[in-house]
């Protein structure tokens, strides 16, 4: 029996990937125009983006516009893409990865890009870059130490971060992250935190806290001496530091330190307060 080239063509076309000849559906990849656009840097890979990069320069109304087709052609394809601006000033410390950029933004099938504004509006904030928010806590980088407490004070003013955030120094491997909640830590628990991963810089030191239920968080310190962590603990539950706590609320402290005996643990609380 001979089969019409008509009759062919509009059975490949009722299928789940339409093709090009013969359909009367629309074909046209819809990321075309979007890498076309004049706020694109680049987009990767270039035929069906995964991630696209924005010009850092570009107006927050600009992207914020293309942000909206973008997440038009995310849930029409049904592939989730990553929006970003590069930070002209971040250094790379690895040749094989890529610089932090100033903010980073992904767009799910079926999901908005209402979020967007609170990142770029995080993003302005002078000092801060790697802005990024997806599940769990916020985040951003400073520069260096000394700019964590300054970043964190400037980024609670925002929308993004008014209830906390993660914050992290760039290194070649992560020793550093404090998650800020200002319901339970204060700006000098903060210091503390930062003293402490100043004058052990081979710890790694980790403020952090659950995204889920109470946001109540705990101080690891790890790769330690034994007497440093005996130094430490000391330091840590002298009464000043009580102050690193809002009131009825203790901030505790796991302290780790390795030994010819393996490793040993010292806990307690900021200030010496009873939980």
């Amino acid at each position: 029996m001979r089969v019409s080239s008509r009759f062919v063509s509009g059975v490949l076309c009722t299928g789940l990937v339409l093709v090009t000849v013969g359909c009367t559906g629309s074909t046209e990849n819809p990321f075309d125009a979007l890498c076309a656009d004049p706020v694109v840097v680049k987009c990767d890979p270039v035929d069906g983006p995964l991630s696209i990069t924005v010009d850092a320069a570009a107006a927050n109304d600009a992207v914020q516009g293309f942000a909206g087709r973008v997440q038009d052609a995310v849930t029409q394809t049904q592939r989730e893409i990553t929006l970003r601006a590069d930070d002209p000033s971040a250094v790379q410390l690895d040749p094989e990865v890529a610089t932090t950029p100033k903010w980073q933004f992904t767009l799910q099938p079926g999901g908005t890009d209402d979020a967007l504004a609170g990142v770029l509006q995080a993003a302005a904030v002078p000092g801060a870059r790697g802005v990024y928010a997806g599940l769990g806590w916020p985040s951003a980088e400073a520069a260096t130490l000394d700019d964590v407490e300054p970043l964190i004070t400037a980024l609670s003013s925002t929308t993004l971060f008014a209830d906390g955030g993660t914050f992290t120094v760039p290194s070649l491997r992560e020793r550093f992250r404090l998650v800020y909640v200002p319901a339970f830590t204060t700006l000098d628990g903060v210091r503390a935190v930062v003293s402490v991963a100043r004058d052990h810089p081979d710890a790694e030191v980790l403020l952090e806290a659950p995204t889920a239920g109470p946001n109540q968080p705990t101080f690891y310190v790890a790769h330690l001496t034994p007497d440093e962590a005996t130094e430490l603990s000391a330091r840590l539950s002298a009464p000043e530091m009580a102050a690193a706590s809002v009131p009825g609320a203790p901030l505790e402290f796991v302290l780790t330190s390795l030994s010819e005996q393996g490793t040993d643990s010292l806990t307690g609380t900021f200030g010496g307060i009873a939980g």
